[in-house]
């Protein structure tokens, strides 16, 4: 009996991160981060092999002042996809979250957090924020769903 319990949690894990038959699918974070000083726009991509994920990865630590490791994190691309966002360039503290990946008919919709500051902020530097995940492989396309939120200016604890 607790060995088809075993199997049965196994099989309901497995589907929830397949990217296959629906539904969310998990992913993990590899980056998430405000690059002080550097500039970019909006930044939605795919890497679904190692020559895209460096490329990519090299393009997020132009002018990052060295916050960023030189070399990319792993990722076996035999079994995994990165999937990436950030927002342009913010004059102030800012956010950008990959708040859940789901599967629906025929793609993989992203749905993200963005979170400007807020109105009354006044700041002395600009940031750029990312968020970059590693989540199982699929050769779907991939959709974002933006929801724009607010990052307030208070102190951080």
């Amino acid at each position: 009996m607790a060995t088809a319990g075993l199997l049965t949690l196994a099989c309901l894990g497995a589907s929830s991160t397949s990217g296959h038959g629906g539904g969310p699918i998990g992913f993990a974070t590899l980056v998430q981060r405000s690059i002080p000083g550097q500039t970019g726009d909006q930044l939605r991509e795919v890497a679904r092999d190692e020559t895209s994920w460096k490329a990519l990865w090299a393009r997020l630590r132009e002018s990052d002042g060295g916050v960023l490791p030189a070399e990319p994190p792993a990722v076996d691309f035999k079994k995994d996809m990165v999937i990436a966002a950030g927002l342009p360039t913010q004059g102030c503290v800012s956010r950008v979250t990959i708040r859940g990946v789901a599967h629906r008919p025929g793609e993989l919709v992203v749905d993200l957090l963005e979170a400007p500051p807020a109105p009354n902020c006044v700041c002395i530097f600009s940031a750029r924020p990312i968020h970059v995940v590693r989540l199982p492989r699929s050769a779907e396309p991939v959709r974002f769903e933006a929801e724009r939120g607010v990052t307030t200016c208070g102190r951080r604890e």
